[in-house]
């Protein structure tokens, strides 16, 4: 493991290198092992989260200077990952028209991104890392092993419920209406949810979503 002064000269090098000569691969694995370290450091430096309130030091204050830039982590999830959306309870873009590092956003957000990206707390899908050469079928993983967890998605065919994490709900500009959303998720549930949600969906009836309380505990 890199002793963190080494690793604070590391991320001092990066103050120098060129994002625009990356692939699209290279970009996207780049920007989610660099929101992951970051916030593995902002833990050591200023503490978790906490919860919605309190979480402007961790997520906007605490910054990088990555090619002549700063970034936060709420600069590189919703700025460049998710193509300069606001992030959730914000009216403002992350960036404005003129600003260099629009140059660096997705034009198109990959709902995946959401599964890839840890803070700290155990609401938040499991720490990993990320290569160029198989960041599609990493995150797709990453989305099977999150909606396996309780937390993460939960049906019940008696009160024709299905309980999803609170991160779809923030970000449901990114995944669509309801039913949209049971579809997609469908994707990446193991055999016996998506044969629990498969007969909720299928019989024509009404099907609840309820969107469950968000973890802001330590998980570290």
């Amino acid at each position: 493991m890199v002793h963190l002064c080494g690793y604070v000269n590391l991320v001092e090098d990066l103050q120098r290198i060129n994002l625009l000569t990356l692939s699209h691969e290279e970009k996207l694995a780049f920007f989610l092992n660099l929101h992951n370290a970051m916030a593995i450091h902002a833990v050591i430096r200023i503490g978790h989260p906490g919860g919605m309130i309190d979480r402007r030091p961790f997520f906007a204050e605490f910054m990088y200077v990555i090619g002549g830039y700063p970034y936060s982590l709420s600069s590189i999830k919703n700025g460049i990952l998710r193509g300069n959306q606001r992030p959730p309870f914000t009216l403002i873009r992350p960036f404005s028209s003129s600003d260099k590092r629009l140059e660096l956003a997705f034009a198109k957000v990959n709902q995946l991104v959401h599964f890839g990206l840890w803070n700290a707390t155990r609401g938040s899908p499991s720490i990993r890392f990320f290569t160029p050469q198989n960041i599609e079928s990493e995150l797709k993983n990453a989305a099977r092993e999150f909606f396996q967890r309780d937390d993460g998605m939960q049906v019940d065919l008696a009160k024709r419920t299905v309980y999803l994490s609170r991160v779809i709900k923030w970000y449901s500009v990114d995944f669509g209406q309801d039913k949209d959303i049971l579809k997609w998720i469908m994707n990446y549930l193991e055999a016996s949810k998506a044969g629990l949600l498969t007969h909720l969906l299928s019989d024509g009836g009404s099907v609840n979503i309820v969107y469950q309380s968000y973890d802001w505990s330590l998980n570290i």
